[in-house]
């Protein structure tokens, strides 16, 4: 399997994983899933075989920080897509984010700036703004 389609299944996965921390995958949840699959040219053959265990994928992540950021983006939107954020939600997104090779305080940050968003969202700029504040 090439390494590129390998990083977006391993992207799906945690999609999936964390939409299901709450017991239930909810319908925009399960919307923004099959979405994100879409835009990145992953089956949804592939998805649903993730959903159902049939398909076993190691995590893997891009190389670029961009990249990376942009999938973490993508985890956050979801977290707060059904209006809900419970802890064990932000507590895999944050040992997500430590996993994908991010500053851990950037990645606290964004927790808590999207947890007190009414909106419970964050714009991409502004997640940018935050992990470039943490530049090395």
């Amino acid at each position: 399997m090439q390494e590129e389609y390998q990083e977006k299944l391993s992207h799906i996965k945690d999609l999936i994983n964390l939409s299901r921390i709450d017991g239930q995958e909810s319908h925009m949840e399960q919307n923004f899933i099959n979405s994100v699959a879409d835009r990145l040219g992953v089956e949804r053959e592939d998805v649903d075989k993730i959903k159902k265990g049939n398909l076993i994928v190691d995590n893997s992540f891009p190389r670029y920080q961009n990249q990376i950021i942009d999938q973490f983006h993508r985890i956050i939107l979801l977290m707060g897509i059904d209006k809900i954020i419970k802890k064990e939600e932000i507590q895999f997104c944050f040992d997500l984010g430590l996993k994908m090779g991010l500053n851990p305080t950037a990645v606290l940050e964004v927790i808590n700036k999207t947890y007190r968003n009414p909106a419970f969202l964050l714009q991409k700029d502004d997640i940018d703004r935050i992990f470039k504040k943490y530049l090395n």
